[in-house]
């Protein structure tokens, strides 16, 4: 939406302090919301791509053109307690939704290009420990980030999956998916 009103400069409240600082007060280690504000800012660059869809209000979707590379990076926010979702990516941007059995909904692109099943995207799943969303300990596709002994932020290693596979999003984790040489006529 602040795309859509040409906003170019957005302010976290506080890097330290209050109930929104990216560092503890006291030891300035990480809390988990660092590490989400540090992939976005790795993994989505500035060219904002627009996604429409009706479904679950639970489900969002943000793309962007990748930073420092060719392709597009989208983030998926799942907001439900109890409801994954299974998100099909296609590259023209025409959306679809259609009911799952076990997981609610399906997003779709589709788009011109085939692939022959060679090529892979990342995927980087971000959850609380245990699935809890008030956890001060965030998992990286299933693993706790946490400092190396030398006090540095972890390495931020994605899961290479088979571009034409279904994204799983658990309740109440978010993913970044960089999809490599997506064709997006915005990011050329």
């Amino acid at each position: 939406m602040a795309s859509k009103y040409n906003t170019k400069v957005y302010c976290r409240q506080a890097l330290i302090g209050g109930n929104y600082g990216l560092l503890d007060l006291e030891t300035f280690i990480p809390n988990p919301d660092y590490y989400s504000a540090l992939l976005w800012h790795r993994l989505m660059g500035k060219g904002v791509l627009s996604i429409d869809f009706s479904g679950s209000s639970f489900l969002r979707a943000y793309a962007h053109c990748s930073k420092h590379k060719s392709g597009v990076s989208i983030l998926l926010i799942n907001l439900s307690k109890s409801t994954g979702f299974s998100v099909t990516v296609r590259n023209n941007l025409n959306i679809d939704l259609a009911e799952v059995s076990v997981l609610k909904q399906t997003v779709s692109w589709y788009g011109e290009k085939v692939y022959d099943g060679s090529e892979r995207r990342e995927e980087y799943h971000l959850s609380g420990k245990e699935g809890n969303y008030l956890s001060r300990i965030m998992l990286l596709n299933g693993n706790p980030l946490q400092l190396t002994e030398d006090g540095e932020i972890p390495e931020l290693s994605p899961v290479l999956t088979a571009i034409n596979s279904p994204i799983s999003i658990a309740p109440l984790s978010i993913a970044f998916v960089v999809f490599p040489n997506f064709e997006a006529k915005a990011c050329a």
